[in-house]
């Protein structure tokens, strides 16, 4: 009969105690220990054998939660090979020692993930994103704007009279896009001071500081073409799929992220999704530009805002390529020349 020493651990429990693995001719699995009480003999087809990688302690799991564990690899292997179980691991042990195979599987690993992330994702979550309807995206931001009316706005104090003329002036455009229930709002900015954003209820808000920075109210039907573009193209519900897929890779590649390893590795899920930010302002900006010209009005007007923007709250991203890499914008001054250049063209 077979001896193979390691530590036993009961069903349950984490105490680790000294113990024998016997294999009887038939297969039967059982353990002998001096302190413990150990499962009755198995059949070695119902005990889960984890895998060789390396020199790392092998983990044998019993049906009732009993574990052995060893570091005797080679008696493992010769058990497995003599009762016919999981020949393919003998293959993958051999494979992870031949440094070539080795060195090949990283790259092809490498690529999986450059191409997935590059456009894999992209394409999935566009295409997942586009056969859901409006309603999906309005009930992922259900009270938002009731979260953001106590942390971060306040009452608009433009005048009434001008609240409503730009919010009539607003609903002309949004209803032309019944599909989404784009509700304009204003609200007073503090913190945040010149700004729009689109919520996936629909909700568009303008804040009273950036209706006083436009000289022009055409600047702001461009920047309401900007947003109107952020619920067509269904941004919102694409960077949920697109984190959620990112996650999954990681963790595909990684192994489980816990612990002091999860800051390793948010960093790079983190700049991905940066980029993917980015993508999704260009974007926008196409729409704006598309919106734009559809309605009579010239691409110069969302330049002139975004330069004045530009003055009040300067990025700093034209000579730092880092701060370019970590915005999620596209550089302001490349924004501004994309539409500059827009309204030479016929």
């Amino acid at each position: 009969m077979t001896t193979i020493r390691g530590d036993f651990h009961a069903p349950g429990r984490s105490e680790r105690h000294p113990a024998g693995l016997k294999v009887d001719p038939e297969g039967r699995l059982s353990i002998r220990c001096d302190n413990c009480d150990g499962p009755a003999p198995t059949p070695l087809d119902q005990v889960e054998i984890s895998p060789r990688l390396g020199n790392t302690p092998r983990v044998l799991r019993w049906p009732d939660g009993a574990q052995f564990e060893t570091t005797d690899n080679d008696a493992i292997d010769r058990l497995m090979q003599r009762f016919g179980r999981h020949r393919g691991y003998r293959i993958l042990h051999r494979m992870e020692r031949h440094l070539p195979l080795v060195l090949l599987f990283t790259l092809l690993v490498i690529a999986f993930v450059f191409v997935s992330v590059e456009y894999g994702i992209p394409a999935l979550s566009r295409s997942v994103a586009e056969t859901l309807p409006p309603e999906v995206n309005r009930q992922l931001g259900q009270g938002s704007l009731e979260v953001l009316d106590k942390t971060t706005f306040g009452p608009s104090e433009l005048p009434p009279e001008r609240q409503r003329e730009l919010l009539a002036l607003f609903r002309e455009y949004t209803d032309r896009y019944p599909q989404w229930q784009i509700r304009p709002l204003l609200r007073k900015g503090n913190s945040i001071g010149p700004n729009a954003l689109a919520l996936p209820g629909g909700e568009i808000i303008f804040t009273d500081e950036l209706v006083e920075l436009a000289e022009d109210d055409r600047e702001l039907l461009a920047i309401l073409g900007h947003e109107i573009g952020h619920l067509e193209k269904r941004h919102l519900m694409r960077r949920v799929l697109q984190s959620s897929m990112l996650t999954v890779i990681v963790i595909s590649v990684t192994g489980d992220v816990s612990t002091v390893s999860s800051a390793v590795y948010a960093l790079p899920t983190l700049l991905m999704e940066l980029q993917y930010s980015r993508s999704f302002e260009t974007e926008a900006d196409d729409f704006a530009y598309a919106f734009l010209r559809q309605n009579g009005l010239k691409p110069i007007h969302f330049a002139r805002i975004m330069r004045r923007l530009e003055r009040e709250f300067p990025d700093g991203t034209d000579d730092d390529s880092i701060s370019v890499y970590l915005s999620t914008h596209p550089p302001t001054a490349e924004r501004i020349q994309r539409f500059e250049q827009a309204e030479e063209k016929p």
